[in-house]
């Protein structure tokens, strides 16, 4: 996990969920893949809800933060409300670079174990009952199932978009067990949903997701209802 998680003001005592993306990136490039930044995720989600307006070098990173919101049914009017419930994590813990210099899948796939004993450590500390993540490298790089009786895989179909075939994949990781590519046991039962990035070549149709997810019983506490979105 990159240093810093967010942590929202609101977030419940029970079913507690984490958003969990790949990466932050060095943005101009200038040496620093596979370092540390200066600054915390929860540095650049408070920045996002602090800059309600639209400007120039903000719209990529405004796109990405308001299309997870919109996939539970907030707007961008609403999207302080939705981060204001839940955790906010990336998945791998150093800068990437963007474009031909991007090397996440390069230290997702050398750090699988690392990464994921950072990930099951943090959802054992912090009561995480759902993981929503937003990327499906990141989704299938983490732990892998123990057994069919124990863990269970779903995948639930959405309409193609860009020509591309479209789903949610999702597992249930059962507590106290081994999973692979990772040596902590999870403390509690999780759920994870794998869910393609906002920003995946193609499109992404928030509210095509969002009709997914706002029936999910784990999920129905934080998703806005039809009459309730501003």
């Amino acid at each position: 996990m990159y240093p810093g998680e967010w942590k929202g003001n609101n977030v419940p005592e029970t079913n507690r969920i984490l958003i969990l993306g790949e990466s932050h990136y060095d943005e101009n490039n200038d040496g620093d893949v596979g370092k540390v930044s200066s600054y915390t995720t929860a540095e650049v989600v408070e920045s996002y809800l602090s800059h309600r307006e639209l400007s120039e070098g903000f719209e990529n990173w405004h796109r990405f933060f308001d299309r997870i919101a919109e996939s539970f049914g907030y707007t961008h009017e609403r999207s302080k409300e939705f981060y204001g419930k839940v955790f906010f994590g990336n998945y791998v813990p150093v800068l990437c670079g963007k474009g031909d210099t991007n090397k996440s899948g390069y230290f997702m796939n050398f750090n699988r174990t690392e990464y994921n004993n950072e990930l099951f450590s943090f959802v054992n500390q912090n009561r995480i009952s759902v993981i929503v993540c937003f990327t499906k490298a990141t989704f299938w790089n983490l732990p892998a199932a123990s057994n069919k009786d124990q863990d269970t895989y779903d995948e639930i179909k959405l309409p193609s978009i860009g020509g591309r075939m479209n789903k949610i994949n999702v597992y249930e990781y059962a507590s106290g067990v081994k999973h692979g590519s990772c040596d902590i046991a999870l403390e509690a039962p999780l759920k994870v949903y794998g869910i393609r990035h906002p920003s995946a070549k193609g499109g992404y149709n928030s509210k095509q997701v969002y009709e997914v997810l706002s029936r999910e019983a784990c999920l129905q506490g934080i998703c806005l209802n039809v009459n309730s979105r501003g």
